[in-house]
């Protein structure tokens, strides 16, 4: 019987140390899928500043939204030095049904003709995005404010599920 509870006693005390960490663990997954209430943003892409999330907002035309970095432009990204879960803040400047064009130095949008570079200022190449089309009913097409914003320009259209969440600027600096 001593030894049955000296096991019992073995075994709560796993339990009583391991489950905490599980729960910490499941925690920190459900908030890293779940978009934050506010996002700082120290990139020049938009205001630098304290944006907040507009819940209940949809994507639309001059929405602002956050999106993980895509594959694409990863491995720019992290040649200057940003780790990977560091998420991106941008503009919609078109939705499904408009058409955008991309064809040499030049972007087309909706909004209007944006420069298009090959080079970022330290000469390095960026991904270009070329094509002309209208946009799918489940897609959106981004940019910073600045000419040179890592944005649709260089990533192409993003797929509305890329969208965590609509930010509203709050507090710029």
């Amino acid at each position: 019987m001593k030894r049955l509870r000296n096991i019992f006693t073995r075994r709560g005390w796993a339990a009583l140390v391991l489950l905490p960490i599980a729960i910490a663990l499941g925690a920190a997954t459900a908030v890293r899928t779940t978009p934050a209430p506010l996002l700082v943003n120290e990139s020049p892409s938009l205001p630098k500043g304290i944006y907040w999330r507009a819940f209940g907002h949809d994507t639309s035309s001059g929405s602002i939204v956050a999106l993980a970095q895509p594959a694409r432009v990863q491995p720019y990204l992290r040649s200057l030095g940003l780790p990977t879960d560091v998420l991106l803040i941008k503009r919609v400047v078109a939705v499904g049904g408009q058409s955008v064009c991309a064809e040499g130095t030049t972007l087309v949008t909706p909004s209007g003709r944006h420069p298009v570079r090959a080079r970022d200022r330290q000469g390095r190449h960026l991904p270009v995005w070329t094509g002309c089309r209208r946009l799918g009913p489940d897609e959106v097409f981004l940019l910073g404010d600045t000419e040179t914003s890592l944005d649709s320009r260089y990533f192409g259209p993003v797929s509305r599920k890329a969208i965590l969440g609509v930010y509203r600027e709050g507090l710029s600096w």
